[in-house]
């Protein structure tokens, strides 16, 4: 019976201890359940994370030193400038912290101590008097927007916390910062900062950061620049909210208080609009950054622009387009599309990149291809006589014949007759081909379109395409399409295709440099040596379009003058009107001291002997020679064939003279061929010097106008023995007089010391 008892007290005391531990078990269940649904919760319930990474973005475009020149607009017109990254001590870091979340720094999403606050004041009220929301949850519902409910606030509340989970506390200010209004259509510090101050987010004063960041409570209604009395009490409130957090002292908050709104808005940056303009929207490298970098280069694109507008102000054209390229990287350095982008005589449309016809800027293409297939060698003789096709009667500019010349001087003059030639040897379809691979799309896919006159210039391109055409001849034929980002992955020359051999490439720069083309092109002989270049003209037909195209192994330098709707001009001859831009541009990017770099020779390029009659390797006989370039393995090695006389033996019979042809309808009276005259100092400051023009004409009928032109450029009309006064400069000067309807002109050359 004892033990009965004592089994049964064991008993009692079991189910005591029991009853005990069933209320501390029971909550621990529910901890742990509770533990577990959150748990879950956090793994099931999405998180808008592609939300947070799309963060609202403009795009601003900037040169290649990081200056802004064009901002675009994100969606809806909104000004959002992601990209500042805050640090914790910047001036608009603290004062958002002190303003809307002051124990951001140490909660996990919620601030259950505000949230206690919020509560026990509404309840006591009645009504909403405060709220709780943090940083964290603002950018949740800045993220997602959801109607402003109970349940909304508390799904937001879980989001926050799962956001705290997955970013930093600099990456959620980040957020903040990169999404918060700040009233109109301005969205993020870094954007209200540029709008309101004119300066980055980083750089703001106390006084300007506490102004911004009390605008996200009421963007509108407390904006500075329509309610500044407004937004100075929301900035007191700031700075107090600061110094007590102890972020500021009394005295900074004094006269951060005391301080003037002071607003300095920055306008949008329109800087270099025709190259923004081909840029177009490119895609940001990274989601958060609303910067892209260009190739531009600041300073040769202003320098581009002032020279293209006094050139075309000074000739009295409407148009005109530069365009730089630097050759390794085919990055496009500047981009003017017109003189004046705000005229409204077609004032925005992009000279660089509208079709115009091409004139002569295509012929050393012509002539590379045919030195890479061994037709053609420098040296090589061309015919330079009237020629007549069933769709094409070619004359050259200064409308005479030259009957034979060399093939360097041909393209040196460019010469039309003697560039037909070459196409012809080199194949118009093969020619056609390589300008197409070159980029000039804007030369349509069947060549018969365009027949013997392509080499002429009688399809159109772009500036910008002729351009990079010319890179890719100083590259030694490696072709790299533009670029116009430079943050982009930079191509790989060696990588590039090769559509011209370096040593067909460097035979034509060699032929179209020098200082004997430097003095053509700048009509006087410099006290310093110019910049070594190589360059190539064109005019087109009806003078409509003057081109010019300078290179050497750093920059590639396009222009292009015309009125933009085809309006010929007198003034629009390439090497008159288009070069001085190209040449003003070379001696800014290289000064008295930065040398030129030029090119060095590839080492397929031998020298070799040609005789001075045929043009061909000379054979001993040969009595007067010249120095030659040839490709080796590719320019045929054929000596030359002519009998030379000599002392010892007679000259051989001459075979029968050629019929000689007519002799001009007009002839040049004055001046005189050869002729040499001399500017006077003390008269050449005081009145200009002129030389009389006259010409006489026989047969032709009475009445007849007899056209001039000076170095390719027409001066005027006269009737025979009329005169025009053309005003002396220093020079070489072609002097041609033409008669409508003939093909041979009388020309005098006459050189002015």
């Amino acid at each position: 019976m004892v033990r009965s008892r004592i089994q049964y007290g064991c008993f009692a005391l079991n189910s005591s201890f029991t009853q005990s531990l069933r209320w501390p078990i029971r909550l621990l269940l529910a901890v742990l359940l509770a533990w577990g649904a959150w748990r879950l919760a956090l793994a099931v319930v999405p998180f808008p994370a592609a939300r947070l990474a799309a963060v609202p973005s403009s795009v601003l475009l900037t040169d290649r030193e990081g200056a802004p020149i064009r901002l675009r607009l994100a969606p809806g017109g909104i000004d959002a400038r992601p990209g500042y990254v805050p640090e914790r001590t910047d001036w608009i870091a603290q004062a958002i912290v002190a303003a809307e979340d002051k124990r951001f720094w140490s909660h996990g999403g919620l601030d259950f101590l505000s949230l206690l606050r919020a509560v026990g004041q509404n309840a006591s009220s009645l009504r909403r008097i405060s709220g709780a929301s943090t940083l964290s949850t603002q950018v949740i519902r800045l993220a997602v927007p959801r109607p402003r409910t109970l349940p909304t606030k508390l799904f937001e509340a879980f989001q926050a916390y799962q956001l705290e989970h997955r970013l930093s506390k600099p990456a959620i200010l980040r957020q903040y910062l990169d999404r918060a209004p700040f009233g109109g259509n301005i969205v993020g510090a870094e954007a209200a900062s540029w709008r309101y101050f004119g300066k980055s987010a980083r750089d703001l004063s106390l006084a300007e950061a506490a102004l911004l960041a009390g605008l996200p409570q009421s963007p509108s209604r407390l904006r500075p620049d329509r309610h500044p009395a407004a937004a100075v009490r929301r900035r007191s409130y700031v700075l107090s909210r600061m110094e007590a957090c102890g972020m500021i002292t009394p005295a900074e908050r004094a006269a951060a208080d005391a301080a003037p709104v002071g607003l300095s808005p920055a306008a949008y940056p329109f800087r270099a609009p025709h190259f923004c303009d081909a840029v177009g929207v490119p895609v940001r490298p990274r989601a958060d950054d609303c910067r892209v970098r260009t190739t531009l280069d600041p300073v040769i694109q202003a320098w581009a622009e002032d020279a293209l507008a006094r050139q075309c102000a000074e000739l009295g054209v409407g148009g005109g387009a530069v365009v730089v390229i630097d050759v390794p990287t085919g990055a496009v350095r500047a981009l003017v599309g017109s003189p004046d982008y705000a005229s409204p005589r077609a004032g925005q449309v992009n000279g660089a990149l509208a079709p115009r016809a091409a004139g002569s800027t295509l012929k050393p293409f012509a002539y590379a291809l045919a030195l890479d297939q061994g037709r053609l060698a420098p040296s090589t003789l061309l015919p330079d006589a009237p020629i007549h096709y069933r769709d094409l009667v070619p004359l050259n500019f200064s409308r005479d014949f030259r009957g034979t010349v060399p093939a360097r001087d041909a393209l040196v003059l460019s010469l039309n007759l003697p560039a037909i030639e070459v196409e012809r040897r080199a194949g118009q379809p093969a020619f056609h081909a390589l300008l197409r691979r070159l980029g000039l799309g804007t030369i349509g896919p069947d060549p018969a379109r365009y027949g013997t006159g392509l080499v002429l210039g009688n399809a159109e391109v772009r500036l910008l395409d002729l351009a990079n055409a010319y890179a890719c001849l100083s590259r030694g034929g490696r072709w790299l399409p533009p670029r116009v980002l430079e943050d982009a992955p930079a191509p790989d020359p060696a990588a590039a295709p090769s559509l011209l051999s370096p040593a067909a490439a460097w035979i034509v720069a060699d032929i179209l440099s020098g200082d004997e083309r430097a003095l053509d092109a700048t009509g006087h002989a410099a006290d310093v040596p110019l910049p070594h270049f190589a360059w190539k003209t064109g005019t087109s037909a009806g003078l409509r379009d003057a081109w010019t195209v300078a290179w050497n192994p750093d920059f590639v330098i396009g222009v292009w003058l015309g009125n933009p709707d085809g309006t010929p001009s007198e003034a629009l001859v390439g090497r008159l009107a288009a070069t001085p831009v190209a040449w003003d541009l070379v001696r800014r990017l290289y000064p008295r001291n930065r040398p030129a770099p030029w090119f060095p020779r590839p080492d397929e390029v031998v020298a070799r002997s040609i005789c001075a009659a045929s043009g061909l390797p000379a054979a001993p006989a040969c009595p007067r020679t010249a120095p030659d370039w040839a490709i080796a393995r590719v320019t045929p090695p054929d000596l030359c064939p002519l009998v030379h006389a000599t002392a010892a033996s007679p000259a051989p019979t001459p075979p029968p003279a050629p019929q000689a042809d007519p002799p001009p309808p007009v002839r040049i009276l004055s001046p005189a061929d050869g002729a040499t005259y001399r500017l006077l100092p003390s008269v050449y400051r005081a009145v200009t010097q002129k030389l009389p023009l006259e010409a006489a004409a026989d047969g032709l009928p009475p009445g007849t106008r007899l056209h001039w032109f000076v170095d390719d450029r027409p001066v005027g009309t006269t009737l025979p023995r009329e005169t025009l006064f053309w005003p002396l400069r220093r020079g070489r000067h072609a002097i041609v007089c033409a008669a409508p309807g003939h093909l041979r002109a009388s020309t005098a050359v006459i050189t002015v010391e």
